[in-house]
């Protein structure tokens, strides 16, 4: 009893310190689980069933769940929806659960909250060190609020996408710190590149943060060999999955390719004609209310951040603006800005703020399921 004991005392403290630090990320977490559960599976559906038991596996959740269940299809790409835009770790991870028992949608949802769960305390730990804790507690009810979240309520990739993301932030502001000091940073780079390929892997358009990572090794350090570093796991999954697409299909960027199938609105249609789709109108208007408030801070954070956010979103202005409102919610030094710029508004205004963005999130998560908008 005695070794028992001995053994677990000095981890309850460490626990319960660590619960207070990031109780702000967890009620987060919790109330952004709340409000995609009424919408996404709660709230009526068009035909006035009260509970939808496959509103967390609702739109590209089949696809995922295809992934895990029959894997990708073989042969040249059709004119109609392949799984093939969809990159392979998010259901290879939740794959794993299923081989001890796990249901397959259980399975596709507990690794997307989890992974929302490491964005959220990752924002707070990235936020907090650089700008202080009120400022982070606004990041993270940010993340948490805007209509985007609903994509990290659903079965997606966007959780595991915006964690790594956000952990990579965070560990290359602790090399920063660690270069200012003098001390070895070589395996902290690693662990930057391993993170990238979980960014990488986990969606199509991940690759395209590698620029911004290069640009913060020289920002930071200046060093070719840890550029190598960062690059190489990124670069080598992407090798090994083009030539994995050219054996299945004849086309070594059929993840791209495959999306041709795909309506697709540009932000020139949508300026052609607005009101065409109901739900683009919702996507544009977040990211135009977003961009306005994040733009007073746009000289507070790193020069290199920018250029994520650059990657991230232009492709999606200029391709398909229908799903802006998750691109947003994934684009994580954006969210940081708004977050500074609240912290110079009234308290009345904030509120006004969150309560929007979380009624458009309830508004969006319902339309999912009622209309077949686009998250």
């Amino acid at each position: 009893m005695g070794i028992v004991d001995a053994s677990v005392t000095p981890v309850l403290p460490r626990l319960k310190s660590a619960v207070r630090l990031w109780q702000i990320p967890i009620l987060a977490w919790i109330v952004s689980r709340v409000i995609g559960c009424i919408g996404l599976v709660v709230w009526p559906t068009a035909q006035g069933k009260w509970f939808n038991t496959f509103g967390l596996t609702y739109m590209d959740g089949g696809w995922y769940r295809i992934i895990m269940t029959i894997g990708y299809p073989n042969g040249a790409l059709p004119n109609f929806g392949t799984a093939w835009p969809f990159s392979p770790l998010y259901p290879f991870v939740a794959d794993l659960f299923t081989r001890v028992g796990a249901p397959v949608g259980p399975s596709l949802i507990f690794v997307s909250w989890i992974c929302a769960l490491f964005a959220f305390i990752g924002m707070h730990e990235l936020v907090r060190r650089r700008e202080g804790e009120t400022v982070a507690k606004y990041a993270v009810w940010t993340l948490a609020l805007l209509p985007g979240a609903v994509g990290q309520v659903l079965s997606y990739s966007d959780s595991m996408f915006v964690a790594a993301l956000i952990w990579l932030l965070v560990l290359v502001d602790r090399i920063e710190w660690r270069v200012v000091n003098n001390k070895n940073t070589n395996r902290q780079w690693l662990f930057v590149g391993l993170l990238l390929l979980v960014v990488s892997a986990s969606r199509p358009n991940g690759i395209l943060i590698l620029p911004a990572l290069l640009a913060a090794v020289w920002f930071v350090q200046r060093s070719l060999k840890n550029a190598v570093i960062v690059a190489t796991p990124s670069l080598a999954f992407v090798a090994i999955w083009m030539i994995y697409c050219h054996n299945k299909t004849g086309d070594a960027l059929a993840f791209v390719h495959a999306k041709n199938t795909w309506l697709e609105t540009t932000i020139v249609d949508f300026l052609s004609h607005p009101f065409e789709r109901p739900a683009i109108v919702l996507h544009v208007a977040t990211f135009v209310v977003v961009a306005a408030v994040a733009l007073p801070a746009i000289k507070k954070i790193p020069h290199w951040w920018h250029v994520i956010s650059f990657v991230l979103l232009a492709p999606s202005l200029l391709l398909g603006v229908e799903g802006m409102a998750r691109y947003v919610s994934l684009t994580a030094p954006l969210l940081v800005m708004v977050a500074i710029s609240l912290m110079n508004w009234s308290k009345m205004y904030r509120s006004i703020f969150f309560v929007v963005a979380g009624s458009s999130f309830l508004f969006l998560a319902v339309n999912v399921v009622r209309s077949a908008w686009v998250p």
